[in-house]
């Protein structure tokens, strides 16, 4: 038997939430159910095509969704998509940092250091980021919820993958300190 949730939990109408990674996988889905929730989500990645491949049946279907490009691993792209939601009149009540790399599998003494800045640079400084930024933009409407997306490997690192998966233990980490200070 399924339990439905409470229609408090599932009604985002007249909110807006920030993907980032949202033209594919688990981001698209994301922004997919967010939309269906009501909320006015903000569909963010690198190439602003993909973006509108995810946003175009978002509205098909009577939902409000934004294409945004932005690079989670560069500080000055998302200096723009934030400036872009302020400027927008849009405001901001969920942020979900989504998008990650792997650019490397291999043994971690073999792994260029190019591969390892890309993957620090994304998984770790992008989320970092993007949440100093939104937590200020939230701070300043009264309250938000952030989401970081990590993975089990956060747990157990998995064999080839041995930066990712640090990377995705630092995100577990960020997160809990981040709630400590920012949660009242």
């Amino acid at each position: 038997m399924t339990q439905m949730l409470p229609s408090s939990l599932t009604d985002f109408t007249g909110k807006t939430l920030v993907i980032t990674g949202a033209s594919r996988g688990i981001g698209e889905a994301t922004a997919r159910l967010f939309a269906a929730c009501g909320a006015h989500v903000i569909v963010s990645s690198r190439k602003i095509e993909a973006c509108e491949e995810v946003v175009a049946p978002i509205r098909s279907t009577g939902g409000i969704a934004t294409a945004v490009d932005a690079h989670i691993g560069d500080v000055a792209s998302m200096d723009r998509l934030f400036a872009k939601i302020l400027d927008r009149g849009f405001g901001l009540d969920v942020l979900v940092n989504n998008a990650a790399t792997n650019p490397y599998f291999g043994s971690m003494l073999d792994m260029p250091m190019s591969a390892y800045d890309k993957t620090v640079e994304v998984n770790l400084r992008g989320y970092f980021y993007c949440t100093v930024k939104a937590a200020e933009i939230m701070k300043q409407r009264g309250g938000g919820a952030i989401v970081n997306v990590a993975s089990v490997n956060g747990k157990r690192a998995a064999p080839g993958q041995g930066i990712y998966s640090m990377t995705k233990a630092g995100i577990l980490s960020m997160t809990e300190g981040f709630a400590k200070e920012l949660a009242s």
